[in-house]
């Protein structure tokens, strides 16, 4: 097979399980050299072989980090800065859904922490390499989570009485907003930005949770959910496709774009959640 992704080099986040996984074992195959992030660093090692294994790509490498942490986000950015010279593709994957409120060390709600802030700072910090390197593109995984939910800027964290399910349903809305404002601001820069729903998948997604949580969703997941392997070719699609090449700020879902709902258009709201996400960043 002819790799049209031979000597780009695409970072792809949470890619040591279910869509992440899939989509780096694919875009392995396809020739491109890939910086796979992910918190275990021994599982993330075990990743990197089997990819390289599968796919006779050698030019894998894992970085370790918890996205949850902008410390550590921060410290991915420089190394991605340091040991590649470009950057054609940034796969924003990892998220997480968090059933009980739990606070991390630098004082954010851990949902919107790891699905919204990592997303804004990691592309944030890594934007003038991708401006520097032609034609680029930032694909954001949302969900179609999203529909039900809108923002609530008095209280966007959820410390007031925090709710597992809504507090991830308004960070997938809060990926979509983000993207949509990112394409206007990046506008006539050569890179594009698109979000995806990958559709209700059967990974670990909801099993850091106990009880009732994981129950439910695993019951969920044996009726309704789809295989990783389809779950994870939206993804596929909007990072490597011709067919997509200088599309931009749309939302996809089984590589077609589809409308997302009515609150993710607001572009005042889109603008005011951009500018609190970089206050609470500055």
């Amino acid at each position: 097979m002819e790799s049209h992704g031979s000597g780009k080099i695409m970072c792809i986040t949470g890619a040591t399980d279910g869509i992440g996984k899939v989509a780096a074992s694919e875009l392995a195959k396809q020739g491109y050299t890939l910086a796979l992030v992910g918190r275990n660093s021994e599982k993330g090692q075990r990743v990197m072989s089997e990819i390289a294994q599968d796919s006779g790509n050698e030019n894998i490498r894992f970085h370790t980090c918890d996205l949850s942490s902008m410390a550590d986000v921060r410290k991915l950015a420089e190394e991605i800065k340091t040991e590649y010279d470009q950057l054609n593709v940034l796969l924003n994957n990892a998220g997480a859904y968090f059933s009980e409120f739990d606070k991390t060390d630098e004082g954010f709600e851990r949902t919107f922490a790891l699905n919204h802030l990592a997303y804004y700072l990691l592309t944030y910090l890594l934007m003038e390499m991708l401006e520097r390197t032609k034609s680029s593109r930032i694909v954001n995984v949302a969900s179609d989570a999203h529909r039900g939910s809108k923002m609530s800027f008095d209280d966007l964290q959820g410390f007031d009485g925090y709710k597992g399910w809504p507090a991830y349903c308004k960070s997938k809305l809060a990926n979509i907003m983000f993207t949509y404002e990112l394409d206007r601001r990046i506008s006539g820069k050569n890179i594009t930005v698109n979000c995806l729903h990958p559709g209700f998948v059967d990974t670990n997604f909801g099993n850091n949770n106990s009880g009732s949580a994981r129950i439910g969703l695993n019951v969920a997941k044996k009726v309704g959910a789809i295989s990783p392997a389809k779950g994870g070719l939206t993804s596929i699609y909007l990072a490597s496709s011709e067919e997509v090449k200088g599309v931009s700020g749309k939302y996809f879902s089984k590589c077609k774009p589809k409308k997302s709902n009515a609150a993710s258009y607001v572009e005042a709201d889109q603008e005011k959640l951009w500018q609190i996400t970089e206050s609470f960043l500055a």
